[in-house]
């Protein structure tokens, strides 16, 4: 008799047991799920902002390169010093 209590309790004391790990395996799993989701949004932002800035380096890159290509077919030259000439502004 005593011994049949015994098993019943430790049955009784293992399946509940068996329910505490599944809840706590399924809270760990939403704490996992969440950090991913976070990771995951921070990832897409610096993935935007590494696009945006790609961007803006090869929209500047173009407007030098075709500055250097239009002075380059045109001739076009920065003025020395000595050939500017200035002239008076009359009033």
């Amino acid at each position: 008799m005593f011994m049949k209590i015994i098993l019943n309790f430790l049955i009784v004391l293992s399946i509940a047991m068996s329910a505490f790990f599944v809840v706590y395996i399924k809270h760990l799993n939403r704490i996992l799920n969440i950090e991913i989701e976070v990771i995951d949004r921070d990832l897409s932002n610096k993935v935007n902002e590494y696009k945006v800035l790609m961007n803006k380096k090869t929209r500047i890159l173009n407007e030098r390169l075709s500055d250097e290509r239009l002075k380059e077919n045109l001739g076009m030259r920065l003025p020395r010093r000595e050939e500017v000439i200035y002239l008076n502004s009359v009033e």
